[in-house]
């Protein structure tokens, strides 16, 4: 074959000598060659004819020989051995090793290597020297495979930290985490004794607003009183003194409302605002806050459109509260558009109460936050709206003791709706 290719090679080397025909016939028939002869060897793989066995080869002593044949063996044996115990170290691992592939690549290398010696032993009684070729060849490629795959490896390898540098970093984490848990440590404590602080200024400003809100009451009671008592010795007084008198009793009003505002909050926030609950007519109820209202607000007119007849179980005093807040804000908000519209409708066992105006409206980014204590909306008009953002708030507490639910629908310039809903008896 060897000579084949030099005739070829020196052909091609002088082509003014000979033809490319001549090239061609004889790479074609250097080309049947190989096939021919790949095909012999395929098809008499396993037969050992025109080969004599090992011990027939040279001068073997039995020694020697079986030196030989033992010596292959036990190295076949190791070689076996060696990839069952990587296979078993990658089975308990569960494939989490690093670097799984070059443990499969020597696995491979080494039982292939193994096979070799297998065949190194076998040849001294049955020489087939082909198969012995074909195994050789398999390990040379898983051989080099390996060398990729570790050449690849190596500076991941390398860029691994010792156990003594692993040993290191944990300790030095170790210690951060500890220093780290004291500061937190410091931190909590520093914000409980905060918690504390804050939680006693909490107490002692609910105290102080209780006790102011008391203290103003009784005071606020008697300029109630003596107002009234004025306004009716009204007919020895002209129009500009009755109209003093009529002005007096309603901030006196609005006093009363703000204080009582206060010492409900401070109540709720403490958890001792009582509920005297009782059978009682929602529709009456509101057809009495609804008339007397009107009675005290004739800037307004106040339509009470629907009134289905509901029973509830609830605080009569803490629902005319909650009615009466609705109709103040209503007139309160609507000082273009006079008309407002209450109704009182049954729909699958809850009664919905609602009370709609005309007025400026809430803008909608707005809304979600009404009923939260001390928020006001904002806008231009603000300082023309007194209050201190409480009265829905403490609606919104009303309702939910009564186990209902409150809400309301509202477009900036063309009114709210408020609602609220609670169940029926029965």
């Amino acid at each position: 074959m060897l000579h084949e290719l030099r005739q070829i090679v020196n052909v091609a080397a002088v082509p003014a000598r000979i033809s490319g025909s001549v090239i061609n016939a004889k790479l074609q028939s250097f080309k049947k060659r190989i096939m021919r002869e790949i095909s012999d060897f395929f098809s008499k793989l396993f037969s050992a004819d025109n080969f004599p066995a090992r011990w027939h080869c040279g001068r073997w002593t039995s020694f020697h020989g079986w030196l030989y044949i033992i010596s292959s063996v036990l190295i076949a044996l190791a070689y076996f051995s060696i990839p069952l115990i990587l296979y078993y170290l990658i089975k308990k691992s569960k494939n989490k090793l690093p670097f799984l592939r070059i443990f499969w690549l020597f696995l491979l290398f080494i039982l292939a290597c193994g096979f070799t010696h297998v065949f190194d032993a076998v040849m001294f009684w049955y020489p087939v020297y082909r198969v012995s070729a074909v195994v050789l060849f398999i390990t040379a490629v898983v051989s080099w495979m390996a060398v990729f795959g570790l050449y690849k490896v190596v500076p991941k390898a390398l860029a691994l930290k010792s156990p003594l540098m692993l040993e290191q970093i944990i300790q030095e984490r170790t210690e951060q985490l500890e220093q780290t848990n004291q500061n937190l440590l410091r931190t909590n404590l520093q914000l409980e004794e905060s918690r504390l602080a804050t939680e006693k200024l909490m107490r002692q400003k609910d105290e102080f607003l209780n006790i102011a809100s008391h203290e103003l009451k009784t005071p606020v009671t008697s300029l109630k009183a003596y107002t009234q008592i004025l306004s009716m010795n009204g007919h020895e007084m002209g129009d500009e003194r009755k109209s003093m008198y009529a002005k007096m009793d309603g901030q006196i009003d609005k006093l009363t409302v703000l204080i009582n505002d206060l010492l409900d909050t401070t109540k709720l926030d403490q958890g001792i605002l009582v509920y005297d609950k009782e059978k009682m007519s929602l529709s009456d109820t509101l057809a009495e806050v609804t008339e007397e209202m009107q009675r005290t607000t004739p800037t307004h007119n106040i339509v009470l459109a629907e009134n289905q007849s509901a029973t509830i179980w609830g605080d009569r005093e803490r629902i005319t509260q909650a009615i009466s807040n609705f109709l103040t804000n209503a007139v309160k908000y609507s000082p273009d558009n006079k008309q407002i519209i209450v109704r009182l409708e049954i729909k699958n066992d809850w009664a919905i109460c609602s009370v709609q105006d005309f007025g400026i409206g809430i803008p909608k980014d707005q809304q979600d936050k009404i009923f939260q204590k001390f928020y006001r909306v904002t806008g231009e008009s603000l300082h023309t709206y007194p209050g201190m953002g409480l009265g829905l708030f403490i609606v919104k507490d009303i309702i939910s003791r009564h186990d209902g639910k409150i809400w309301l629908e509202s477009e900036k310039g063309k009114g709210s709706t408020f609602y609220f809903s609670v169940p029926i008896m029965q």
